[in-house]
């Protein structure tokens, strides 16, 4: 049996590798395929997506409706996914009320492809405007013919000009400037398309999310002008047909700024993943003005003003407060200032409303110019997709696509349609049979599922009830539901759900629809219970769990260990932040804890008989490592999972803090949350416990404490 084990061990790590190997050499293929398709001509395009995101009922689709100039509505009920609005700006209206338009479409149109200013290489560019600029005056009214996609993209703008008159060979740097003095002038006349985006607030939605958000993008960060920071937030949801606000659970008992730096975290972790993908980029982008940011840009926007009008003392304490937030988060992609509105206003004086469109009109066009150039190929293959789209024809097989990409001469069909999903422009999950051409809609489409099934009659109520009770949807439900295909294929790409079998028949499991009646306490949070195996700890660079990782993992894990180690009959329990998952190997059976404590994410392992733990522990730390690194990957569309790490706590200074806890109030608070100084890496342990040194804790200044790696070594390779 040791060797059994041994070798199951041994195929564990090198599966680990191949799957590494595997990896890189799809990045590889990618980067080839997007590089040698950028030879043939480049492009950048005018739409641009606007988020608003923020606390629930923090007044984001008032807010919308605000800068749209409609009239404020006091029964506004609580958005539901996502609504977007489609508009179009120019230089001219940027300030004034914006005015929606029909067209639902994110992708460019064939009509649209045609105008894009087409770029080849910047070898062919230097080479083909130097030769012409040698020839031409240097006269910035001049009309350059880069080649015949710029030639019709000038030419409703200048009339043909004269004859020129030879002159001197202009310096690189010279022709840059014309060209930039060019497509300033241009970009005066120039309409961005705009989709400005509603999310909702309510924490059951963010799993949907994290599918959906751009890194490259401004974002508009609402808050409540009228909430106390410290105050624990109080979750509100209001139905449409109620008409009535219900208030929500909130099991980590965030406070108001919890929520707000939650935010900030995030969106700052979209910009490192953009850094990560096009590293050549710095990362910032500069205005029109001259004015310099990081990406994603956010702007903070501070309703219900009305309420405060009288109050300055709390006006300026919320203001001063932001920004010792911002400056000791060191977040360089938030906009300095704040915009106080108040959406209860008709006409746009009496806040800084137009200072907030002409603000994001701006950032729009500064990120556009700095947007990650598209090959003219792939561009021409969006519009070709963009022609299949209408009401009744959201999504086409993957085959029909292929067909697509080959008409429009894309021959790495597989790299085009990965890109145009990293976009947000479809969705594609490599293997799926389907390509999506609407993807705001098939948010709302998850949401549908994840909030509350649709109507049913009294012979379904049994499914209802385990459904949320349980978290259990029966696949003969699913079936009902329209684009029920489509559901069942995508939401399990998305590991928003994992299949099962309940009763005896076909279900899925689906986390995110969990009771909110059971919160772990604290015994479960930091307490062993003279467990012989360890807590892990999975934490993240800006100490927050990525927004619908958690519901991710959970879905990746069951259904990861159930293709490693079959015949998995014991049923997992969800509740609102933790999850207990029974999983069996050679028989054994190891309840594990998943819990979701906003900064990290807690794995402890209950076993259910005594022996020796040691391969369970192996197999669980591979399998995890598998699952956060598929989570990892682009097509996820994660893009706050920049890294993480697997750590455990340092016994040597847990619960030792001498000052009350925030949440708790408690001197030397035992919970997770609040009793940790620091966690021991995995890695760094492994390195220590190889060279047989120390590992010393210094969280206390007075004197060092040495940690016992011998305490944790079943998580490490000995």
């Amino acid at each position: 049996r040791e060797v059994r084990d041994i070798e199951a061990l041994a195929k564990d790590h090198d599966e680990e590798w191949r799957r590494l190997q595997a990896d890189k050499k799809d990045v590889e293929d990618y980067t080839r395929a997007y590089s040698q398709a950028l030879q043939e001509g480049k492009a950048k395009n005018n739409r641009i997506p606007i988020m608003l995101v923020g606390q629930d009922r923090g007044g984001k689709t008032s807010l919308m409706r605000r800068l749209l100039g409609l009239p404020f509505n006091k029964d506004q009920p609580s958005t539901n996914g996502i609504n977007v609005n489609v508009i179009e700006l120019s230089e001219q209206n940027a300030q004034d009320p914006w005015k929606k338009r029909e067209v639902m479409k994110f992708m460019t149109s064939e009509s649209e492809a045609k105008n894009v200013l087409y770029k080849k290489t910047a070898e062919y560019l230097d080479r083909e405007v130097q030769r012409k600029l040698e020839d031409i005056d240097t006269d910035l009214d001049i009309d350059i013919d880069i080649d015949g996609g710029v030639q019709g993209y000038f030419e409703e703008d200048v009339p043909e000009p004269e004859k020129p008159v030879k002159r001197r060979k202009l310096e690189s740097e010279e022709i840059s400037e014309i060209i930039s003095q060019r497509f300033k002038k241009h970009n005066q006349k120039e309409v961005l398309r705009v989709f400005v985006s509603d999310f909702a607030g309510q924490s059951i939605y963010y799993d949907t999310h994290g599918c959906f958000v751009k890194p490259h993008c401004p974002y508009v960060l609402v808050h409540d002008l009228s909430l106390e920071f410290d105050e624990t937030a109080v979750p509100r949801f209001k139905d449409r047909a109620e008409k009535k606000e219900i208030e929500m659970n909130n099991p980590h008992r965030n406070t108001n700024l919890d929520n707000f730096t939650s935010w900030l975290k995030f969106l700052q972790g979209l910009g490192e993943w953009q850094n990560q993908q096009f590293p050549d980029k710095s990362g910032h982008c500069t205005t029109a003005k001259g004015e310099k940011f990081k990406r994603p840009p956010v702007l903070i926007a501070l309703t219900h003003s009305d309420k405060v009008k009288s109050n300055d003392s709390k006006i300026d304490s919320v203001l001063k407060r932001i920004k010792n937030v911002v400056f000791e988060g060191k977040y360089e992609n938030v906009i300095p200032g704040v915009f106080q509105i108040d959406n209860t206003l008709e006409g746009d004086d009496g806040d800084d409303v137009r200072k907030l469109r002409r603000k994001l009109f701006d950032l729009s066009n500064a990120v556009l110019n700095q947007e990650t150039f598209m090959p003219v190929k792939w561009l021409d293959f969006e519009a070709s997709l963009s022609r299949k789209l209408s009401p009744d024809c959201k999504y086409i097989p993957v085959d029909e696509a292929k067909q697509e990409a080959e008409a429009c001469g894309v021959g790495e069909f597989y790299h085009a349609i990965k890109f145009l999903h990293r976009q947000g422009v479809v969705v594609h999950h490599s293997g799926s049979s389907k390509v999506v051409l609407n993807p705001p809609w098939l948010m709302n489409l998850f949401t549908n599922v994840i909030s509350m099934p649709g109507k049913l009659d009294a012979l379904s109520m049994h499914p209802l009830g385990m459904f949320k009770e349980k978290g259990i949807l029966f696949q003969e439900y699913l079936q009902t539901l329209e684009h029920a295909e489509l559901l069942e294929e995508l939401m399990q790409k998305f590991n928003l759900i994992c299949a099962c079998q309940h009763d005896g028949k076909p279900a899925f499991y689906v986390p995110s629809v969990a009771p909110t009646i059971m919160i772990p306490g604290k015994e479960l949070e930091a307490s062993e219970k003279e467990l012989n195996v360890p807590s892990l700890f999975v934490t993240f660079p800006r100490q927050l769990v990525p927004i619908s990782l958690f519901t991710k993992l959970q879905v990746k894990l069951i259904s990861e260990w159930e293709r490693r180690f079959h015949k998995q009959q014991a049923t997992p329990s969800f509740y609102c932040n933790y999850s207990l998952l029974p999983l069996i190997i050679d028989g054994d059976v190891y309840d594990v804890c998943l819990i979701d404590l906003h900064d990290f994410i807690k794995v402890a392992v209950f076993p259910k008989q005594d022996g020796n733990h040691f391969k369970f522990a192996s197999h669980l730390l591979s399998t995890l490592k598998k699952c956060l690194d598929d989570l990892k990957s682009p097509d996820q569309l994660l893009f706050s999972m920049t890294s993480y790490d697997l750590e455990v706590e340092c016994t040597c200074c847990f619960g030792k803090e001498e000052r009350k806890c925030s949440r708790h109030h408690e001197i030397q608070c035992h919970s997770d949350r609040c009793g940790h100084h620091h966690f021991w890496k995995l890695s760094d342990l492994q390195r220590l416990y190889n060279d047989k040194s120390p590992a010393v804790c210094r969280s206390d200044k007075l004197s060092s404490k040495v940690f016992d790696i011998k305490s944790v070594k079943i998580w490490l390779n000995t």
